[in-house]
């Protein structure tokens, strides 16, 4: 039947059902309410004029304040010390305007206004260092105010975020800074100051970071710069151990070896060159042919000219042998000298090819001598590679570490002349003028347009509540006797006539236990049914403060079981529309009976001292639709001692229903009612019918057993009237 209560849409009531001392309105003609209210003509006006000298009285007493604004825009791109834009063009994001609204929330800042505070001197500025009174002064002096503030700066800071509001233009990037105060010129030089101190503050604040960046980069360069050291030391040693030499870019032994290459190359060109032509003068000296005809003979000088006084002697050979004869001794002669010649050239030939051996024997030498010199640097090459791969990586370790250093270097350059910059893109576009018009109170015509509604609607009013002249003092009906029991049904007379009381009769009901449960809604036609209605209704309209109602339902000395009928019936005719919460405070729990939920396990003591939620000892009766709780289950523990401020803060959770109302019983026998009744609201009386002629009596007592929550009293709701 029960379970945990839900979130559900409350839905307003209105109070139409109420209707209390005048007749209902919808059943009044045009005509006659303007009787009524011409009637009541000088009424009108007199309210009228006490209204407007209200109001005169208000504009003279209230201290008037005047409103400063001041706009700053806020730029979320910061201007370009460097390049060709100095301001860059500004995209359009979300990022952007967070970065904004971060700005808002640093206009209000303590380190930013600690700054207008300091400059205008506000610490020393009555109106907002205002003095500790004489007596908080001594209490704090003995130690028994600690909420006494007597710093003044703090004193200040504190009025001027009371009187500062600063808000965003919507889709803007502009700031409005507005700034309250009794004199319109200290409200203007208030918002200037609040705004450069604000240009101020970031201005530190973005020096203090470049300072704060340059100095961390300055600590690491030193770091930086030995590893940077360290790392070339490694490679050179390196280098020095195995060797490697490097000229022009290129490694020593890399160079020698393309050179060796290179003239081993040319050797044995030589070397091919001397062997054929030591292989052709050979087979021109083993064939015998003409000695003469290779190149290196017809190229010599001596074998020219030998082979030139050859030829001539060989002609003359011939001359003398056709004169003479062969055998002729002039013949023999030139024979023999022919002879001579050609041993002579055979001679040089010889020395020809000698030197040609010699040549290729010289060049096969230097040949086989590079050969050597290629092989050994080429096994040098080899271990110098592999000592390479090691260097190599010494090196980008060199070229990283440089790297990073080098640009922590120019960073730190850049960071340190940053410094001397101010790059923010904020500036006041509208600096703070001096106020024409006072901001609080409105107008003077505001003012009186109000007052003359307001005295016209009241005069209306008091003009149609109140009854005829002739009405005014009513008389007992005839059929009541001396207790006001009547002989007749309740509708034909007015409960306030039959039942006189120090406070408003709102209903009366006929005597019903707890235990007969919601009659209310079982029977809503009913006549019981009716007053709980009119009950609801007069609460409704006399609340006028913020938020949900909450209503504490006390009975009379004796009345325990009418004021729990009373409370259920009560929630069970709010219910219908609304969310309601029920709090039994009795320890019997009648109201918690009566709607058969008097098994919860815990209580509203049980919220209090932290045990459980609200939500989880709130049951909802699914009949009625009311949440129920008890404020004391008989399984309620309590671990400590539940002080006055932990019920408060538990019943302040109560607020998210829509309405609260609190069953109590004769605040005599259970100090919960009276504690309950500084909680709420509203308060209602339940008595006997029969104590309403006792004047001041049962009433009176209980009432003034309230003390100053009396005011909160409502009204009596009588029971032990007769059935209709």
């Amino acid at each position: 039947m029960f379970e945990a209560p839900r979130q559900i849409t409350s839905v307003a009531v209105g109070t139409a059902d109420l209707a209390l001392g005048a007749p209902p309105l919808a059943k009044m003609d045009l005509r006659g309410i303007w009787s009524v209210v011409w009637r009541g003509k000088t009424t009108i006006l007199w309210t009228t004029v006490a209204a407007l000298a209200l109001m005169a009285l208000f504009v003279l007493v209230v201290p008037h304040r005047f409103t400063a604004t001041t706009q700053i825009l806020i730029d979320p791109t910061d201007l370009h010390a460097v390049g060709s834009d100095l301001t860059p063009a500004s995209q359009v994001s979300d990022a952007g305007v967070l970065q904004v609204e971060s700005q808002v929330q640093v206009l209000t800042s303590d380190s930013v206004l600690r700054r207008a505070v300091k400059a205008l001197a506000l610490d020393r500025d009555p109106e907002f260092a205002r003095r500790p009174s004489l007596l908080r002064g001594l209490m704090a002096a003995f130690g028994l105010d600690r909420g006494a503030v007597t710093d003044g700066a703090l004193t200040a800071l504190a009025a001027l975020k009371r009187d500062l509001r600063v808000k965003r233009a919507e889709r803007t990037y502009v700031v409005e800074v507005s700034v309250t105060s009794r004199n319109p010129g200290k409200a203007a030089r208030i918002a200037n100051a609040v705004a450069q101190a604000y240009l101020a503050e970031q201005t530190e604040v973005r020096f203090d970071a470049a300072r704060q960046v340059s100095n961390s980069l300055s600590a690491r360069l030193n770091e930086l710069k030995d590893r940077v050291r360290e790392a070339e030391e490694r490679a050179e040693a390196f280098k020095a151990r195995n060797n490697i030499v490097n000229a022009s870019g290129q490694l020593v032994n890399e160079q020698q070896l393309s050179e060796l290459n290179s003239q081993l190359v040319a050797a044995r060109a030589r070397a091919e060159a001397a062997k054929a032509r030591l292989d052709q003068v050979e087979r021109l000296q083993q064939s015998k042919a003409d000695i003469g005809a290779f190149p290196e003979a017809v190229q010599s000088p001596t074998i020219t000219a030998l082979r030139s006084q050859y030829a001539e002697i060989m002609r003359r050979e011939a001359e003398q042998m056709t004169s003479l004869g062969d055998r002729h001794p002039a013949v023999i002669e030139i024979q023999a000298q022919a002879e001579r010649l050609r041993r002579m050239i055979e001679e040089e030939v010889n020395r020809i090819a000698l030197s040609a051996r010699s040549e290729y024997e010289s060049a096969h030498a230097d040949e086989e001598m590079l050969s050597r010199s290629l092989e050994a640097l080429k096994r040098n090459a080899i271990t110098t590679d592999k000592a390479m791969v090691t260097l190599r990586e010494l090196e980008r370790d060199v070229q990283a570490s440089r790297a990073v250093y080098e640009s922590f270097l120019v960073r730190a350059r850049e960071t340190g002349e940053q410094e001397r910059l101010d790059t923010k893109n904020i500036r006041v576009i509208s600096p703070a003028d001096l106020p024409l018009r006072r901001s609080f109170p409105p107008s003077n015509l505001v003012l009186a347009l109000a007052a003359v509604v307001l005295g016209v609607a009241a005069g209306a009013g008091i003009s149609i509540v109140r009854p005829p002249r002739d009405e005014a003092t009513p008389r007992p009906s005839a059929g009541h006797d001396r207790r006001g029991k009547p002989d007749q049904p309740a509708e034909e007379s007015s409960p306030a006539a039959a039942f006189p009381a120090p406070v408003p009769v709102l209903a009366v009901v006929p005597g019903v236990g707890a235990l007969h449960g919601p009659t209310a809604t079982n029977d809503p036609k009913s006549r019981f049914a009716g007053n709980i209605r009119k009950v609801y209704a007069a609460v409704r309209a006399s609340h006028s403060k913020r938020g949900n109602p909450s209503l504490l339902v006390v009975a009379a000395p004796g009345e325990d079981q009418d004021a729990a009928a009373v409370a259920l019936n009560l929630a069970a005719v709010a219910a219908l529309t609304q969310r309601v919460l029920l709090i039994d405070t009795d320890l019997e729990r009648r109201t918690l009976a009566a709607a058969h939920a008097d098994r919860s396990e815990a209580g509203l003591v049980d919220v209090a001292v932290g045990r459980r939620l609200l939500s989880d000892v709130v049951v909802r009766d699914r009949d009625t639709n009311i949440n129920l709780v008890p404020f004391v289950s008989p399984h309620s523990r309590r671990d400590r001692t539940i002080r006055d401020e932990d019920i408060k803060m538990a019943f302040a959770q109560t607020r998210h229903f829509d309405m609260v109302i609190v069953a109590a019983t004769d605040i005599d026998r259970d100090p919960s009612g009276r504690f309950f009744a500084g909680l709420v609201d509203h308060i209602v009386l339940v008595a006997k019918a029969h104590d309403a002629d006792d004047g001041d009596g049962v009433i009176g007592g209980l009432v003034s057993r309230f003390g100053l929550d009396a005011r909160k009293i409502r009204g009596t709701v009588l029971t032990g009237a007769a059935a209709a």
